[in-house]
């Protein structure tokens, strides 16, 4: 689970800013809404509202940045820039300036962990990895760029395995996560997998979803999300009655004579099975029969609801931390009001999931769902960097308001100042654009 997460001089981030999932103490309203642990309490979900451009979907990049350095960074050759690089360039003195991101978090072992990594174009400038198992911390590794690193005695072997094969570019964490340390494993596995960011949401990326879940149904162990899906889909009210999965045939592909054997196979693979949603057959105004439709005669909004649908039946399944870019696009307020409340019931989230997403839609900013403290805004200063604050640093702001009208007004911040009168662009009733 996700206890808080700092980022520095990353895309319009400029001075360090902390994301936090931990709970206000003064904030005493829906305590279902969090998660209790042993030695910990935790927030369950947080929402990110702000004009467009202020930064929210930055914030979500910071995590989708740190999942990619530890799952791929192992795979860098020794002259690969580090993509994840990318500044504040909007200051002389950031836009050489190395990104720092430090994330707190309990991983499946019920561990807690400190993981600290900064980094610029070429190298990894400092890494760290601390755990408690007690009250203090212990170190796994402490690493620093032109210094030999500092590791417990648990890595020592580890580490005169891959000392002469890591690069300045990779981090260590990621070069030994597939060497199954017992120490790495976990903290490894949660920010390579279990912090599961999706960022971009276009129609493409969500066919591409919807395939990877489709090839999951077919796993017997993975049987729950078909079922799960089924079940999400029914309670939408959008006419499909359920799914039914297709074995793709070669001659169902029209590959052209030119393709090798080995890109036929990857393709036969990849796309061995295709998902079909099954509808029912009137006649006389009775059910007499069921119809197939393939998944690209169904409407965005339904496709978007199967990719969606996948990935958090997945991360409720397994105790994920789901950041998801904009999650009300192309669905229905009440049904994004339905998905959210999976994560903040108990009885639905049993495994302590936690949903971060950023959105645009002001319906969902109410006290029925969302403590103060769940609630976060983003502006940006007068140097175009980004701040983050939550709903509870607002002083004066009872749990009885209305949000969303508070909101809209600008109390809150986080919206923007339109002057309507500028957008007076002078055409007249006869005017007529003139083309070449």
């Amino acid at each position: 689970m996700l206890i808080d997460f700092s980022i520095t001089n990353f895309r319009s981030i400029k001075g360090k800013q902390v994301f936090s999932m931990m709970p206000v103490a003064k904030v005493k309203e829906l305590p279902v809404n969090i998660c209790t642990g042993e030695d910990f309490k935790l927030l369950k979900s947080m929402v990110i509202y702000g004009r467009n451009g202020s930064g929210k979907s930055n914030l979500l990049r910071a995590f989708k940045a740190v999942q990619n350095l530890v799952a791929s960074s192992a795979e860098f050759k020794v002259k690969d820039d580090i993509d994840s690089y990318e500044p504040f360039r909007l200051d002389k003195a950031t836009r050489k300036e190395p990104t720092q991101f430090e994330i707190n978090f309990y991983a499946k072992d019920d561990f807690k962990y400190t993981y600290n990594v900064a980094f610029d174009q070429k190298n990894i400038v400092y890494e760290s990895l601390y755990y408690y198992p007690g009250r203090k911390k212990a170190k796994l590794f402490v690493r620093e760029y032109n210094k030999r690193m500092e590791v417990s005695e648990t890595m020592s072997s580890v580490y005169k395995k891959i000392e002469d094969s890591l690069y300045p570019n990779q981090l260590f964490l990621s070069k030994v996560g597939s060497e199954k340390i017992d120490a790495l494993i976990a903290p490894y596995s949660f920010l390579s997998t279990h912090l599961s960011a999706h960022i971009v949401h276009d129609t493409d990326y969500d066919n591409m979803l919807i395939q990877v879940i489709t090839n999951l149904m077919t796993e017997s162990e993975h049987a729950h999300i078909k079922n799960g899906i089924d079940k999400l889909l029914h309670v939408a009210d959008i006419g499909i009655k359920g799914l039914s999965l297709k074995e793709n045939k070669e001659e169902d592909f029209k590959f052209p004579e030119s393709i090798d054997a080995d890109t036929k196979k990857k393709i036969l693979n990849e796309l061995k099975y295709q998902i079909r949603t099954r509808h029912n057959l009137y006649e006389n105004g009775k059910v007499v029969d069921e119809v197939e439709f393939k998944m690209e005669q169904e409407s965005t909004g339904t496709k978007k609801l199967m990719a969606l649908g996948g990935m958090i039946i997945e991360a409720l399944s397994d105790g994920d931390v789901l950041i998801i870019d904009e999650l009300d696009k192309s669905l229905h307020p009440l049904l994004t009001k339905a998905l959210i409340k999976l994560f903040n019931n108990p009885k639905t989230n049993p495994k302590n999931a936690q949903l971060i997403f950023a959105s645009h839609d002001v319906s969902l900013l109410t006290n029925e769902i969302f403590r103060r403290d769940q609630i976060t805004f983003c502006e940006k200063n007068e140097e175009e960097a980004s701040n983050y604050y939550s709903l509870a640093d607002i002083k004066g702001v009872r749990k009885e308001v209305s949000y969303e009208k508070y909101y809209l007004k600008g109390v809150f911040g986080g919206t923007p100042v339109i002057n309507e009168y500028e957008l007076d662009f002078n055409i007249s009733a006869d005017e007529t654009i003139q083309t070449t």
